[in-house]
């Protein structure tokens, strides 16, 4: 029994190693080095070159043929393709938020909650030179936000609890319930210093937050007239895409 289950815990962290070598590939490193991976994941070489060895002979990792330049593999490509097929919103919702967009000229996200973090399942870019980007599928805090606000607003007692400890925050409750109880959130600088948010849930048939709408974009254009009319925007197709529903992802929510 001590030995399926050290087996067991060893498979579960190899796995977990695996994915910290995927997640050093991004849009701006899509190819890393094998000294930057040993680097990024903290891992001693010979397991770094022996993970990448199990990632590549599978598809995952692809290198260069000199063994110390690495990149993402063809396998992702099948990936890729069914996860736009199961995650993309509905072509009403996607609608709703380009209107959205063209209203208020502000980069626009819908958000759900994936454990403790929080994801762009779709965005809409905004219509500015200057405007605020993140990246889709990308995890970003759960407990920062206007966005992060709004979904706090509809998690469960256990999973508060757990932010709380970890991040050191006792007021997360009182927060969630005050977006909860207004129906929007605004957020200044909140995750990242010059940036200004305001969030909206979208909601079930029965009232179950499933995710955040948001619009996002530099303080500077997020004064107090604006972000009035921003609120008004946001709820209200917040509103229009919880009548229409969110597609296929809905069933994932």
């Amino acid at each position: 029994m001590t030995q399926a289950s050290t087996g067991t815990d060893g498979g579960v962290r190899s796995v977990a190693r695996a994915f910290d070598l995927l997640n050093g590939f991004d849009a701006e490193h899509p190819v890393r080095t094998l000294r930057e991976l040993v680097e990024l994941s903290g891992l001693p070489k010979s397991t770094v070159v022996r993970l990448l060895g199990t990632l590549t002979s599978q598809g995952l990792v692809a290198n260069r043929g000199d063994s110390t330049t690495y990149s993402v593999g063809p396998a992702f490509l099948r990936w890729v393709a069914l996860a736009d097929a199961m995650w993309e919103v509905g072509a009403e919702a996607r609608q709703l938020m380009t209107d959205l967009r063209d209203r208020c000229g502000e980069t626009v996200n819908i958000y759900i909650r994936q454990d403790l973090h929080r994801v762009s399942i779709a965005q809409v870019e905004g219509t500015t030179t200057v405007r605020s980007v993140v990246q889709v599928g990308e995890r970003y805090p759960l407990v920062a936000g206007a966005a992060g606000r709004i979904l706090l607003g509809g998690c469960p007692d256990e999973v508060l609890d757990t932010l709380a400890e970890q991040e050191g925050a006792t007021d997360l409750r009182n927060g969630a319930a005050g977006a909860r109880e207004v129906g929007y959130a605004i957020t200044h600088g909140d995750r990242e210093l010059g940036a200004s948010a305001v969030a909206a849930p979208i909601v079930s048939a029965d009232g179950r937050v499933l995710a955040a709408l948001s619009i996002s974009g530099p303080t500077s254009r997020f004064t107090a007239d604006r972000v009035a009319r921003y609120v008004d925007a946001v709820t209200d197709t917040a509103r229009q895409i919880s009548a229409v529903g969110l597609g296929t992802v809905e069933a994932f929510l």
